[in-house]
């Protein structure tokens, strides 16, 4: 792929005319067009400032190789600019889906506190949970952005792939922790503030332990959600990038274990008492919701 190939892309990519590009780099619209149509190369100054525009690598603009090729088969060039915008954005959808799934169960913590007939308490309840169900629903209505990232075979510059790869190590390494701190909390969490509160006699900060538990399930929640939205944000680059086939059945093959588990989990809680009955049905629930929502977006995705 030639210099004035990437150039195109890069532009497109960017929603930029040759005119605005002109302008920012303080060149004439002739010269521009010279470089698009591969009839002249820009001074080094000028590619240093493109370099920097689009997030590529100068060896990326002046090496021309065989991406032309991937390009005419369905591949899409993400610059590092685009890269960061996506995670921004998926980052932007965790915290509209994770802060309406919390909202729903910090409202609880309202009827924890309040005493029967406490029209305030059963006020904010319900001003908790509408703000909750406002937050997804205008989740859902937020234009849909970096589809081609989601559908096509990716083309990176090397360099940009690679630090991304190393990124992605220490990230996921994040959200294992994240992940593990979310089961262990969700476990644990109900049962150390019971202890502490029915057992120790301890009041803590003067809240219920029932508005505690409500407290310590949202974090749980969150941490698990949270991790598991990244990870899949972060393997859906690589798929698209190293071709790694997508297998429908394996995709969706941890349903089939889930349901049982979930009830095996109730029943161990309602039994033992080790953590709330309704812990593994909120993230059974919230799971399925997530994998929903994602079905529904590809599916409009392919219409």
């Amino acid at each position: 792929m030639t210099l004035g190939q990437k150039l195109k892309i890069l532009l497109r990519e960017k929603n930029m005319t040759q005119e605005e590009f002109a302008e920012q780099l303080d060149v004439s619209r002739q010269a521009v067009g010279k470089w698009v149509n591969d009839k002249g190369i820009p001074e080094v100054n000028k590619l240093i400032q493109i370099s920097n525009m689009f997030g590529v690598s100068l060896d990326y603009l002046l090496k021309e190789d065989s991406a032309g090729n991937d390009i005419a088969e369905g591949g899409y060039y993400v610059s590092g600019e685009m890269l960061e915008g996506y995670l921004a954005y998926h980052r932007q959808n965790r915290k509209r889906i994770i802060g309406g799934l919390g909202l729903f169960m910090v409202a609880n913590i309202f009827a924890e506190i309040g005493s029967p007939g406490n029209s305030v308490m059963e006020g904010l309840y319900w001003i908790v949970t509408l703000a909750g169900l406002a937050l997804l629903i205008w989740h859902c209505f937020q234009s849909k952005k970096y589809q081609e990232i989601k559908r096509e075979k990716l083309i990176f510059d090397s360099k940009i792939y690679e630090a991304f790869k190393m990124r992605r190590e220490k990230e996921r390494k994040r959200c294992a922790c994240m992940a593990i701190a979310g089961i262990v909390l969700l476990i644990g969490g109900t049962e150390l503030i019971d202890y502490l509160e029915y057992t120790m006699r301890l009041r803590i900060f003067g809240v219920s332990a029932g508005a505690l538990g409500w407290i310590s399930d949202a974090t749980a929640l969150s941490f698990i959600l949270w991790a598991a939205m990244s990870v899949m944000a972060e393997n859906t680059i690589v798929k698209n990038t190293e071709g790694v086939p997508k297998n429908a059945a394996k995709r969706f093959a941890w349903i089939y274990w889930a349901v049982p588990v979930t009830a095996l989990a109730v029943l161990i809680g309602f039994v033992s008492n080790i953590w709330s009955p309704m812990a593994p049905i909120i993230v059974l629930f919230c799971a399925l919701l997530v994998t929903v929502c994602k079905l529904l977006l590809e599916r409009g995705e392919s219409k």
